[in-house]
């Protein structure tokens, strides 16, 4: 007996061989049933009713069927009511990030914080870095100027001079210890990188507006830390006192881009700075359906942990172009409006109904492959995700 394949190793046709003469051949499909198995998996291929009680091919079999169907299923976000690792990832204390997730991407919330997913780091040297590491690339060199000038000559105090200088040495820092931590592209494109960084560093330095001579300043300023966090240097409270969303089950922490707090104590203005392009009417965004929280959360802090009833500027300021400072009209207001919206958010998350939202198809989210490619499935599902989701909807078309 004599064998030979259809195709060659590029996956062409091949005919036979002259060797073959004039036998006649029989043609074998991959797909039959064999006589006698050749391996495990041509065992199960044989017999089905041995495949049925495999775990692994009935899971895929069930999520191959669940995909077609319009109703959400165990494979599209349901769950078991109040499942422990659900309950332990909302008593977690939150970060302005992740309750960005939690309130717009609910399904992607429990993947990173209950199940412990996360997108895998590229090792290869990129040729840029992503608009995250470059927005925190920029806080770094603020962080280091204000600390370069503070206490002594201090930041309001200090001139246009002080300020280039003290940020031309925080480039130098930053540009040679970056590259020690992660991986930066090659080096020309390293150092033009971070003098775009300063350049827009120095458009938010030079944005002082500060009247009082003996106002404060503070850049990267943490709250709500862990017991055993050490700041290393003055803060204007103690980093380690919990700050809570008022009636919702959320403890939060995080770091303030920019502090500053009047000598006597009765105002304060923290200012969320965005390395992004400013968006169209940016005047009347109060939380932008839950992607714009730190200004509110920033506000919150500083009722919380500063002594007394300061009155409290939270502002947005963008990096690029005017650098046009857009205050929060109504702080009360947005914070009522983000409790609301937690309270909703996790009340469907405990229910054990969790769909995508907002961000989980967006190209900027990085556990989008873990949802289907086909673009037919968010069709398919979109009338019963729409009406798993009327309650958190209505948030996130709210300004």
């Amino acid at each position: 007996m004599l064998s030979r394949g259809r195709r060659s190793a590029q996956g062409s046709r091949v005919g036979r061989s002259p060797l073959l003469e004039d036998r006649s051949e029989t043609q074998l499909s991959r797909a039959r049933v064999p006589e006698h198995a050749w391996n495990e998996a041509d065992r199960i291929m044989a017999r089905p009713q041995d495949a049925a009680k495999v775990n692994r091919l009935k899971a895929a079999d069930t999520c191959w069927r669940n995909w077609h169907v319009a109703q959400l299923t165990l494979n599209d976000g349901k769950f078991e009511a109040n499942h422990p690792a659900i309950v332990k990832a909302i008593e977690r204390v939150q970060s302005p990030t992740s309750l960005r997730q939690m309130l717009r991407d609910p399904l992607g919330f429990v993947w990173r914080y209950a199940l412990g997913w996360n997108a895998p780091r590229d090792r290869e040297q990129p040729m840029t870095i992503s608009a995250d590491d470059f927005g925190r690339l920029v806080h770094e060199l603020l962080r280091c100027t204000v600390d370069l000038l503070e206490p002594g000559p201090g930041y309001t105090a200090a001139s246009k001079i002080e300020i280039e200088n003290a940020l031309a040495e925080a480039v130098g820092t930053v540009r040679d210890e970056w590259p020690l931590r992660q991986q930066v592209p090659p080096a020309m494109l390293w150092r033009n990188t971070v003098d775009f960084a300063a350049t827009l560093a120095l458009a938010g330095l030079m944005r002082k507006e500060i009247s009082d001579a003996g106002t404060r300043s503070w850049t990267e300023v943490p709250f709500g830390q862990p017991e055993s966090f050490v700041a290393g240097r003055e803060l204007p409270w103690d980093p380690r006192i919990p700050v809570t969303v008022p009636g919702t089950p959320v403890t939060l922490r995080g770091t303030i881009d920019r502090l500053d707090l009047r000598s006597s104590g009765d105002a304060v203005r923290v200012t969320d700075y965005k390395t992004s392009e400013e968006p169209r009417h940016v005047g009347r965004i109060v939380i932008d359906g839950g992607s714009e929280l730190q200004r509110a959360l920033y506000g919150l802090a500083c009722r919380q942990l500063l002594e007394g009833e300061p009155a409290i500027v939270a502002r947005l300021l963008y990096l690029r172009g005017e650098t046009i400072p857009r205050k929060l009209p109504d702080l009360d207001a947005a914070i009522e409006q983000i409790a609301a919206f937690i309270n909703v958010a996790v009340a469907m998350i405990r229910s054990g109904t969790v769909t995508p939202g907002r961000l989980s198809f967006d190209r900027s989210n990085d556990l989008r492959l873990a949802l289907p490619a086909s673009p037919g499935y968010e069709r398919r599902k979109l009338i019963a995700s729409n009406k798993a989701n009327e309650a958190i909807s209505r948030f996130w078309s709210a300004r």
